[in-house]
């Protein structure tokens, strides 16, 4: 897997105010909502649907923005863009890969993250039980 972490959790936390339970069910919200749409995307691409393509990148942009996916941040906004305008389709294959391989990746990571906090949340209840 790739080592640079290709996510964020600064901005979530500062949201959040740093409540980790609350961090940890929108964690699990994106991991759950997030494979969803990149699929949904994936098929509207290929039946040609742009306006589904772009109703879906819209979808996406609040988890790269909430999450902190800089790496595709433009990216999900220039699809969102090229689709609903019709403008650019020579982009579109290559932003739709684009998407997919960063998405994926982060999605793999945060799932690492969702272990991680469980067992400190997990282990601070359970300290504080005994």
């Amino acid at each position: 897997m790739d080592s640079k972490k290709l996510f964020d959790l600064t901005n979530l936390n500062e949201m959040l105010g740093g409540d980790q339970k609350a961090i940890f069910q929108m964690i699990k919200i994106f991991l759950q909502a997030t494979p969803e749409s990149l699929n949904e995307l994936n098929k509207c691409y290929q039946k040609d649907d742009t306006d589904g393509v772009s109703k879906l990148a819209h979808k996406l942009k609040s988890s790269v923005d909430i999450f902190c996916i800089n790496d595709i941040k433009q990216d999900i906004r220039r699809l969102e863009n090229n689709t609903r305008d019709n403008i650019n389709k020579d982009e579109v294959p290559d932003l739709v890969e684009k998407i997919n391989s960063i998405l994926n990746l982060a999605i793999e990571q945060v799932k690492e993250e969702r272990e991680i906090l469980y067992k400190q949340l997990f282990e601070n209840e359970n300290a504080t039980k005994s």
